[in-house]
């Protein structure tokens, strides 16, 4: 697995399955990049809309914001990320693991089902 998602990629899609099974978009314009080195570093960056919830323009954007980078190691179809650097510390240190399917120069990343429920997110290949 890991030298077929070597390499530099696109996000298409990001939706949250809600523990209600109900399937929503993390965001309105979501756009993001996902890279994975042959010497096993890796890392995330998506953003969306900012959204004007809170009413403080500094916590509205930094919920806008999601990145983490660090090491990765991929077994056959589970990718596991140890994050040295987040956008939410909390995630320092900590692994974070990614069911994968590779289709073509599609790639699914689904999380385990948490609270919130279940993140899917789908990338495609930057040739």
């Amino acid at each position: 697995m890991k030298n077929l998602i070597t390499g530099t990629w696109s996000l298409e899609r990001f939706d949250i399955e809600e523990p209600s099974k109900n399937i929503r978009p993390w965001g309105k314009n979501t756009k993001g990049l996902l890279i994975y080195t042959s010497d096993g570093h890796m890392s995330v960056s998506i953003n969306r809309d900012v959204e004007n919830k809170s009413g403080q323009d500094a916590k509205d954007i930094f919920d806008s914001i999601l990145f983490y980078s660090g090491t990765y190691v991929a077994d056959s179809d589970v990718i596991r990320h140890k994050v040295t650097n987040a956008s939410n510390p909390s995630r320092i240190g900590k692994e974070m693991i990614r069911y994968a399917a590779l289709d073509g120069d599609r790639l699914t990343l689904k999380s385990p089902v948490e609270s919130f429920g279940q993140a899917t997110v789908v990338w495609r290949k930057i040739k």
